[in-house]
């Protein structure tokens, strides 16, 4: 064990988790553990953040038949669009993903949001073609 191991629960247990945003007793803007907010997150540390929330939207979304029958590339498609706007709005991609109509499924994939148009198609060809080359 290295001295990260030994901190850890420590920190865990004294710091306390919350999931929200709050102020601490110095009157810093902090969540999680202690994380002071106004202070710069470095790159691996978002890094970190970013991988950890993609698990878990990957993990809960192996829990769906319909999820776990896609190849990794689609499934990637699904995650990304469950961290931005939540995958369960999509009822009629989902329906498509399900039946592996890929055409349906490409074009059920876009938002209203216009400044988001290249995104989700981009989205949209990986989910037609399953090939990110």
């Amino acid at each position: 064990m290295n001295a990260v191991d030994f901190v850890l629960p420590r920190l865990q247990t004294e710091e306390g988790f919350r999931a929200l945003p709050y102020r601490d007793t110095q009157g810093h803007l902090t969540w999680a553990y202690g994380v002071n907010l106004e202070v710069p997150i470095s790159k691996y540390a978002a890094g970190e953040l970013l991988r950890a929330q993609v698990s878990e939207r990957h993990t809960r979304l192996l829990t769906y038949d319909w999820y776990q029958r896609l190849d990794p590339v689609r499934q990637s498609v699904c995650i990304d669009i469950d961290f931005n706007a939540d995958l369960m709005n999509f009822p009629h991609l989902i329906a498509a993903l399900s039946r592996q109509d890929w055409a349906s499924a490409a074009v059920e994939c876009h938002v209203k949001n216009s400044e988001l148009d290249g995104r989700y198609s981009k989205l949209a060809q990986l989910l037609l073609t399953g090939n990110t080359a």
